[in-house]
């Protein structure tokens, strides 16, 4: 398409070598130049065509806006401008409840057949009150056919013979009131005269309003477009009642951007650290201490944990599900272990995918430069009480820049493609049975086969992983009682991608079986009666078992369990308390670890509110950092070092979990339907943080005890010992996070925050360590999203991180030494266009990092990682 060609650009080579050379810096000015006449191209073009005509606004803001007016006419029974307002929002942003209330304000309109048509609408989507709603319609329907019925002249009869006289029908007093019709559908009584006022209620245009509101009962006056959490009390409520600071990534947020990585769509959430260190290996943290392998928040797919317990990160690119299965993303920002237990520490990622039956079938294909590639197909569909959700997809990602050149005679490789970042083959099902009102099972499975580019600890970098995971899941949920119990499966082929001829590649087998299961109690109470008691009660079960070549031979089956209680006391209408706590005993450690959590949330008004929180969270070691057992290879030939957990000569295991001690405070407002706003304040006390241990030489006394010396396996001579241990230095970090929303004409969509983080560094007396400040002080986010009624939407996103300084481990020639490592600023751009037409069908395309080539550096988010460059893909879905 022309567009897309006035905005294109000459590609980098595919096998661009890390560092540019002097005729590429030469060269960029020039370039530089042109790019930013092209983008300035696009803007105007961009730009024109959103203004061409009047916009939408942000789909869920526009949506409610209309049926808050549309109810409140209603109830002042001005119905016709009532109902015209709730279609409208019914056709930005359908909802089953709002086609009931349609249907019902017709019905009390006395507009009968409206009523009867948009009932059918409503029942069409089967929901779980349709034999009520049927009901309903076969009154109405009686009604209509009585009105047309009285509709019909009576054919003319020859004067009959007069009847014999019969008393006629008392007269009222003055002052009395005539004696009522008859119910309906009962005859008149003898000899009463067949007036309009014995016919059917509503006998000609129109039914009687009052006789109809008796049938369709109470409208649904719930705000159906009101935004909504279950994460961070594990149940739904508002954001302005949560225990928890909470941002929602909603599904609009996600169409537009055009972005099919998950890590990439939390980069707009505040607080939040993402790093793309290959094209298949992004790490996410929050609120600071992010890293290869990240493992301090904790990753759920409808409140299952996706986590890898082997390493205890998460594998992104290796889920079952992709972009256009989620309904929305709820992002819990500070500790969560007082509901959810070891591993969130620093916050929660909730990934909550579309209910089977909710939907249309439908697919969306990509593919864009450097042989990028996306698809993914779904089907969904409703029959009574079994609704059902089955996908399929694939994705193909290339790496950033090529480690290894084809050349290259001195190096042996993995044979995994050196221009392969990430690849994803996948599908999942999930399904739904009701059961009754407000009950209902699920139960869902999912594979996915991927290969992954990686970066692993310590000196193993460019690591090649092929990995299958695999799920089943059963779920039962009611009114008091929630049940849940799912198998995942690990199983996986890992090695370096290159190493010099003549040392190993480190192949290994990661492997686990994880077996959990949750029950929880919910109820609500009164005690004494001016409180209301939300509570919530749980037991859960987690069973563990690993298995790689990295770890000790005699690896332990893990029996973990875990209670917890919380209590969201309701004072009034303006005070909420909310007490949580939690106990996990975790196997490795041999003990209960507690984890309390309280909230104080006062509103001024029924849309702001004022948050006060405290609480404490861990993460309990990892299976590699409990039961490290490794000899790594060391650049000198003939040298090794163990890493292992055991310190030499001991049988103890030294390691702590990770702990976190958290204040908050924060304001949020949600007054105005045109913008909203939110401030926070925290302070985290950070401790026994579990890091790589500085390596140690081998010593006269562990050679006596038997440590060290020549390895009889590697045939190598153990010059030192290594592993995990836990760091004795405490950070105190203190931070903010400034965001919001404005929508300030229909069509634009504008947002935007800011987050400040500042670490505090307190060693023991006597300790000398590299600084190591991981964390960029300042990161800025802002939007701007834009939705026209002649199909064209699109997005421009900008980011920006300050300046971070890492300390990391290298291998020498006979050790492995720490050193800091400097990483600039950076700012990033992306951007999509598209255009829908026919209803159905859209085509669109996007830019990811649109700025590239302007700077003197390329991006770069981790010392060790890939030069991230820029690239375009092009995309065309349909819905059935």
């Amino acid at each position: 398409m022309s567009s897309s060609d006035s905005c294109s650009h000459r590609r980098r080579d595919d096998v661009a070598a890390l560092d540019p050379t002097d005729d590429a810096r030469a060269a960029r000015p020039r370039g530089a130049t042109a790019l930013r006449r092209k983008l300035l191209a696009c803007a105007v073009a961009f730009g024109a065509m959103t203004a061409a005509r009047g916009a939408l606004a942000d789909a869920r803001t526009e949506a409610r806006l209309h049926f808050r007016a549309g109810m409140d006419l209603i109830a002042q029974k001005q119905f016709d401008e009532g109902i015209r307002q709730l279609q409208k929002a019914n056709e930005i942003l359908p909802h089953p409840n709002v086609t009931f209330n349609i249907a019902r304000a017709h019905a009390e309109a006395g507009h009968i057949e409206q009523a009867l048509a948009a009932y059918r609408e409503y029942i069409a989507s089967d929901p779980a009150d349709r034999e009520q709603v049927t009901r309903i319609v076969e009154q109405l329907e009686q009604r209509l056919a009585a009105q047309r019925a009285a509709a019909i002249p009576e054919p003319k009869q020859p004067p009959a013979p007069a009847p014999p006289q019969q008393p006629s029908p008392q007269q009222p007093a003055p002052g009395e009131a005539p004696a009522p019709p008859p119910p309906a559908g009962e005859p008149a009584a003898q000899g009463a005269p067949a007036t309009a006022a014995t016919k059917a209620p509503g006998a000609g245009s129109k039914a009687a309003p009052g006789d109809a509101a008796r049938i369709v009962g109470a409208a649904r006056t719930e705000d159906v477009y009101q935004e909504t959490v279950v994460t961070a009390s594990r149940g739904a409520q508002s954001p302005l009642d949560s225990p928890n600071s909470t941002t929602i990534v909603t599904r609009q947020d996600i169409r537009l951007s055009g972005i099919t990585r998950i890590p990439e769509l939390l980069r707009r959430v505040a607080g939040m650290d993402v790093m793309q260190i290959t094209g298949g290996d992004e790490n996410v943290s929050m609120r600071g201490f992010n890293s290869r392998l990240a493992n301090k928040i904790l990753v759920l797919v409808n409140g299952r944990t996706v986590k890898n317990d082997v390493l205890g990160s998460t594998f992104w690119e290796a889920l079952s599900i992709d972009v256009d299965q989620i309904e929305r993303i709820e992002v819990v920002r500070g500790p969560g272990s007082a509901l959810y237990g070891a591993d969130a520490f620093a916050g929660i990622v909730n990934i909550i995918t579309i209910e089977p039956g909710v939907g249309k079938s439908g697919f969306r294909a990509g593919y864009g430069d450097h042989r990028q590639g996306y698809a993914s197909v779904w089907a969904s569909a409703r029959e009574g009480d079994f609704a059902y959700r089955l996908s399929a997809g694939y994705t193909r990602y290339p790496r950033w820049s090529r480690e290894v050149a084809d050349d290259r005679i001195d190096l042996e490789t993995s044979g995994q493609s050196q221009d392969l970042g990430a690849q994803n083959v996948r599908i999942d099902l999930r399904t739904s049975q009701r059961l009754g009102p407000q009950r209902e099972l699920t139960v869902g499975a999912g594979y996915a086969r991927s290969e992954l580019d990686i970066y692993g600890i310590g000196p193993f970098n460019d690591y090649n992983l092929e990995v299958a995971n695999a799920d089943v899941a059963v779920a039962y949920r009611s009114e008091n009682v929630n049940a849940r119990t799912y198998y995942s499966n690990l199983d996986g082929y890992s090695l370096l991608n290159a190493a010099y001829l003549g040392h190993t590649l480190f192949a290994g087998r990661p492997q686990q079986h994880v077996v959990n299961a949750e029950l929880e109690f919910v109820k609500t109470l009164r005690a004494p009666a001016p409180v209301v008691h939300d509570f919530h009660i749980g037991l859960g079960y987690r069973l563990k078992a690993t298995s790689w070549s990295y770890l000790e031979d005699d690896m332990p089956l893990e029996h973990q369990g875990s209670v917890f209680l919380q209590d969201s006391m309701k004072l009034g209408e303006r005070v909420t308390v909310v007490a949580s706590g939690r106990l996990d005993y975790v196997p490795y450690l041999e003990r209960l670890i507690p984890s309390p959590r309280g909230s104080v949330i006062v509103k001024p008004t029924e849309r702001q509110a004022i948050r006060l929180s405290g609480s404490t969270a861990f993460r309990s070691p990892t299976s590699l950092e409990a039961y490290v057992d490794l000899p790594i290879q060391l650049a000198l030939p003939g040298l090794e070092l163990l890493s292992t957990s055991r310190t030499p000569g001991s049988s103890e295991r030294p390691i702590d979990p990770e702990q976190i001690i958290t204040a908050e405070a924060s304001y949020l407002n949600q007054q105005s339907d045109y913008f909203e706003f939110e401030v926070t304040a925290y302070y985290n006390r950070v401790s026994d943080l579990i890091v790589l241990a500085e390596p140690q030489r081998t010593t006269l006394s562990q050679r006596a005890h038997g440590s060290g010396g020549l390895n009889p396996e590697t045939g190598r001579y153990t010059s030192g010992f290594g592993g995990f241990e836990n760091q004795s230095d405490v950070y105190h970090v203190f931070g903010g996070e400034l965001g919001g929303r404005v929508y300030p004409i229909e069509g634009l969509d504008i947002f935007a925050n800011y987050a400040l983080n500042r670490s505090v560094h307190q060693r023991p007396d006597g300790r000398d360590a590299l600084e190591d400040a991981r964390t960029s002080r300042h990161k800025v986010n802002a939007g701007v999203q834009v939705r026209t009624p002649i199909g064209v939407d699109g997005e421009i996103t900008l980011h920006y991180q300050s300046s971070q300084v890492w300390a990391e481990q290298v291998p020498t020639g006979t050790v492995i030494a720490t050193k800091q490592y400097e990483l600039p600023a950076y700012t990033l751009l992306n951007a999509r266009v598209g255009y829908r037409f026919l209803d159905r069908a859209e085509i669109s395309a996007t830019v990811f990092n649109a700025l590239d080539g302007l700077g003197d550096n390329a991006l770069q988010m981790h010392p060790f990682g890939n030069r991230i460059g820029r690239r375009f893909m092009g995309f065309f879905s349909y819905s059935l």
